[in-house]
Formats: C-alpha cells, structure tokens, sequence
C-alpha cells in the first residue's frame, strides 16, 4: 500500500514538472533571434541560429542587406560572397574557407539547414569587413556597415572594419595585441628595441616604424594602412599628414588604457575580448581590495624614478598611479594633488618627499644607465636610510617597463599581479 502510495505520488511529481517545464524551454527555444543592421532592426525570412554555442546566419539572406553579392555552385557545393573589393569562398560541412584566396579557419563549419545555407557571423564580419557583434542576453546579432569613431581629434568614420592597423604608441602596441590584432606596423619600444620583451612573441613580421616621438612617415605610407591609431599628446601636429594616408584616431592621454582599449576595441571589432579583459580585471581588482582590507587607506604608497641629470621624480598619478588609486591605495600627503602628473625633485634635500610605507622605484635604463649612477648617489645619503620604506624592507626596484613605460592593458595586469605579490595578498 505505501509502495503504491509512493509511486503515485512520484508520478504526479514527475507530470507537475513536465507541465510546468514545458512552456519555458519552449519559449526560451522559441524566441527569435534579433538582427540589428546599422542601428535598424531587420525582417528575414530565415531567422539567424545559435547552434553548437555559435551563432551561425543565413548568408543568401542577409547578403543584399549589406551591399554583398553571394552565388552559390550546387555541384561544388561552394559559396562566393563578394562585397566591395573582398571576395570570401565557403564550403559547405568544411570549416575552410579563403578570402581574397588565402585560406582560413572558421569557428564552425558550414552547414545546411531546412532549405537555407548558414555560415558563421564572426567570419563575415571578419571576412568582409562587418563590424559583428552578438548579445546573448538579448539575443540580438548587431551588423554595422561604418561606424564613427569619438577620439581627441574629433570624430572620424570607418566604412570597413580595419585589417591593416599602424600604431604609433608603446600603449597601443600592448593593447592591439591584448585585443588579438597584430598591427602591420608599429613605433618601436623605448627599451628592449625593437619590442619590449613581454611582447615580441607576438611582433613577428611587424613594421618598425622608428620612435614614437617621429615614426617614419614614408614607411607608414608604404604599408597602406586602413588605419592609424596615434595620440595627441605625441602627433597632433602630424594628424593632418596622417589622416591623409589612412583614417587617423588619436588618444587623448598616453597611459588612460582603458579608454583607449575602449576605443581601439570600438574600431577594431573587438568589444567582445576587451569586455572579456575587463570583466577579468575587475574580479582581480575586487579581489585585491577585498584581500588587503583596511591595509590599502592606511598604508601610504610612494612611487620614484631616477634621472640622469643628478635628479628625481615621483609619480602621482599617470599610468602606475592611476592602478594604484583604483585599487584605493593611499599616497602620502606631501604627494596629494589633483593637478600634478608627477613631482620633480632637483636636489637631495627633497628627498624626504619620497618617504612612505612602500617605495617602489621604476628607474629605467633608457638613457644608458646613467640614471642608476643618479639612484646610487642618493641613496648614500643618510636621508634615504631615514626613509620609512627603507628601514622597514619595503623598498622595491619594479619593473620599468610594465609599471611605467608601456602603458598598455597587459602591462596593467602584469603590474596588479606585481602588487598582489609586493602586499603578501
């Protein structure tokens, strides 16, 4: 009887959750997958699909919908999309493709699906110049055709998502690569010439374009770039030469990486991998703050660079202080303000200025090592040994490079790693 009983009641159970299951899968499988083109929503009559975790779209349908043509071979069973001056080849069940006759790797293979024919969206994108996103909260593909760019200089229109990038910044160098494109031509690091050790892996075959200071203009034009991303601060009197080899962005500040990935991300089709950095980073950044507790107010942090004419600099905001100030650490008062990059000192006498909890020095050898002659004829002064970072062991030589130098995305992660490190987190 209380077997009977059971088995009753389980079954109910097993139908009440069937029931109540049944409409949400339904909807959630039914709901149709937006498409967006240059900020106006699309009717097709073949509706895009998610299939394998990729979102794969119909390519004879959305193809007059952005300016391409696409013929497909029943015998070869390939298809041509052409548009502008591209011309993409795909096989159906292959995940080979070329472009303008060099062969690529799609994230999927083509396939055939009720009557239709459905090619992966990344690689339209990427094949033919779409800026291509997917939002799978909303479950909306978003295809642009141009996209106008905000930068110091105003705002410039790309009308083909870039292939040839030239950057003329050490900080847009880490960040390109960090986004995954590989510039075809790029400023040469200040140290470590051609490129700084924690990049070169990935500069193979790059363009040295000479300093950023005055990269060379005639190997920039050679390179046929389709576009230049510069600073202000380094080549605004240039932009109007620049922007008349290829559309021209500059950055507003050298070392603010996150609104420049931002923007480089924006013009390079790459929001989904500075998302993914960004999103990577916050959890680093929370985590730190929630590690080191009431440490970060009260221990003050200062930062110095030696120089070799015989001075000195602290650092208070810049690159390595703005990370600092994010992570809510705090500088000592002598070192406070709002309006100062940095502080410069021209004798010993100031060097009670540099005291704090922990003194990191970021001294380069970028003018051949004359400026480690500077750090040792200050630090024999019995004011360096009086200073409280000195005398507790919480002095450290950083890395110049990554803390200083480089200003990139990476190079901000590799030095919150550093300080994980330096704070015993």
């Amino acid at each position: 009887m209380i077997k009977s009983t059971l088995r009753t009641i389980a079954l109910c159970l097993s139908f009440l959750l069937a029931v109540v299951s049944v409409p949400f899968a339904a909807t959630a499988a039914d709901t149709p997958i937006k498409v967006v083109l240059d900020g106006q929503p699309l009717s097709l009559t073949v509706q895009p699909q998610v299939i394998n975790g990729v979102t794969m779209i119909p390519y004879n349908a959305i193809a007059s919908k952005i300016g391409a043509t696409a013929n497909f071979n029943q015998k070869a069973k390939t298809i041509k999309i052409t548009r502008g001056q591209t011309t993409a080849e795909l096989t159906l069940d292959s995940n080979q493709a070329t472009v303008d006759g060099k062969t690529v790797t799609l994230n999927a293979k083509v396939i055939a699906k009720n009557g239709s024919t459905f090619v992966p969206l990344r690689f339209l994108g990427d094949a033919l110049g779409l800026w291509v996103n997917w939002n799978a909260g909303t479950k909306t593909v978003s295809i642009d055709t141009k996209r106008t760019i905000t930068h110091a200089m105003g705002t410039t229109t790309l009308t083909s998502a870039p292939k040839r990038v030239v950057v003329l910044f050490n900080g847009m160098v880490d960040i390109s690569l960090t986004l995954g494109v590989k510039p075809v031509g790029a400023v040469e690091s200040w140290v470590q010439a051609p490129w700084y050790h924690y990049l070169r892996s990935d500069m193979g075959g790059v363009k040295n374009l000479g300093s950023e200071l005055q990269p060379n203009m005639e190997a920039i034009v050679a390179l046929k770039p389709d576009l230049i991303i510069g600073a202000k601060p380094r080549h605004e009197k240039i932009y109007g030469q620049l922007s008349k080899i290829a559309p021209t962005l500059l950055a507003d500040q050298l070392f603010d990486w996150k609104a420049n990935m931002n923007m480089a991300a924006l013009a390079l089709n790459k929001e989904d991998k500075s998302t993914a950095f960004m999103n990577d980073w916050n959890k680093k950044v929370a985590d730190f703050k929630s590690k080191i507790g009431s440490r970060a107010a009260n221990t003050e942090v200062s930062i110095v660079r030696f120089y070799d004419d015989n001075s000195a600099r602290i650092y208070v905001s810049g690159f390595a202080g703005s990370v600092l100030q994010e992570l809510g650490l705090s500088r000592p008062k002598s070192q406070q303000s709002k309006d100062k990059v940095f502080i410069d000192l021209a004798s010993q006498e100031q060097i009670p200025q540099i005291d704090g909890d922990i003194i990191f020095n970021i001294t380069s050898s970028n003018n051949g090592g004359d400026e480690f002659k500077t750090q040792e004829e200050w630090q024999k002064n019995p004011l360096w040994s009086n200073l409280k970072g000195v005398k507790n062991g919480k002095y450290y030589q950083v890395n110049d490079i990554t803390w200083n130098m480089s200003g990139g995305a990476t190079a901000a992660k590799m030095m919150l790693d550093d300080l994980f490190f330096y704070f015993d987190l």
